[in-house]
C-alpha cells in the first residue's frame, strides 16, 4: 500500500506542475490547442487527487469516486481536442462541442447513479476497473473517441506537416493509455503511475515543441 500512496502523491504533484506550465503557455500565446491540453492536464490532476485521497482515507467516498470517473474519462477526450486543433480549427470546434455535450450527459447521469459496492473497492487505481452500467456508454465514448483523436490526430498532423512533435505526442498518448493494462498483466498496478508520468512528460515535450512551430 505504501508504494501506491507514494506513487500516487508523486504523480499528483507532477501533474500539478505540468498543468500550471501549460496554463502559463496558454496565457502567453492564447492558442486554442494549448487551452484544451491545459484543461486535460488539469482533469488528470483532479483524477490524481481523488486517487491519492482514496489511499489516505483507506477507501473511496461516493462523491470522490464519481469525480474520479468523470475526470478520468473527460481528460482523454479533451487531450484529443488539443491534437485536432493542431490541423483544423473548425473540426476542433465541432469536436469540443460534441465532447462537452457527452461529458455533461455523463455527469448528469453519474450524479444520480448509486454505487452499492463502493465500500468493497480497494484504494487506488485498482478501482478504475469498475464503471457503473449507467455510464459505460458515456465513459467509452469520451475515453475511446478521445484516444483515437489524440493518437490519430497527431499522426494526421504529422502526415500533413512532417513535424516531429506530432510523433512525440502520439508516443506520449500511447504510453499514457497503456499503463493500466501493463500493470494488470504483470500484477503490479503501481506501474500505472510510472506509465502515466512518463507519458505525460513525453506529451508535454511534444506540446511544447509545437509552440516552436507556431512561432516559426
Amino acid at each position: 500500500m505504501l508504494l501506491g500512496e507514494v506513487s500516487s502523491v508523486v504523480v499528483t504533484l507532477f501533474m500539478l506542475v505540468l498543468s500550471s506550465l501549460l496554463t502559463r503557455h496558454y496565457v502567453r500565446g492564447r492558442r486554442l490547442y494549448t487551452l484544451w491540453w491545459a484543461v486535460s492536464f488539469w482533469l488528470s490532476f483532479l483524477a490524481s487527487i481523488m486517487d491519492t485521497l482514496s489511499y489516505l482515507n483507506h477507501g473511496w467516498a461516493l462523491w470522490q469516486y464519481k469525480v474520479y470517473l468523470f475526470a478520468a474519462a473527460s481528460l482523454v477526450a479533451f487531450m484529443g481536442a488539443g491534437t485536432i486543433y493542431l490541423f483544423s480549427r473548425r473540426a476542433g470546434h465541432i469536436y469540443v462541442g460534441v465532447m462537452i455535450v457527452i461529458s455533461l450527459g455523463m455527469w448528469q447521469t453519474l450524479a444520480v447513479t448509486p454505487i452499492p459496492l463502493l465500500h468493497a473497492m480497494p484504494p487506488g487505481e485498482q478501482a478504475q476497473g469498475f464503471v457503473p452500467t449507467t455510464i459505460v456508454v458515456y465513459f467509452a465514448l469520451l475515453s475511446g473517441i478521445g484516444a483515437v483523436a489524440l493518437f490519430g490526430g497527431a499522426l494526421i498532423s504529422f502526415a500533413r506537416s512532417r513535424r516531429a512533435f506530432n510523433l512525440w505526442i502520439a508516443l506520449g498518448a500511447l504510453i499514457f493509455s497503456i499503463g493500466g493494462v501493463v500493470g494488470a498483466k504483470v500484477d503490479l498496478y503501481q506501474l500505472f503511475y510510472v506509465f502515466q508520468a512518463l507519458g505525460s512528460v513525453i506529451l508535454y515535450y511534444g506540446i511544447v515543441s509545437s509552440f516552436r512551430r507556431a512561432r516559426t
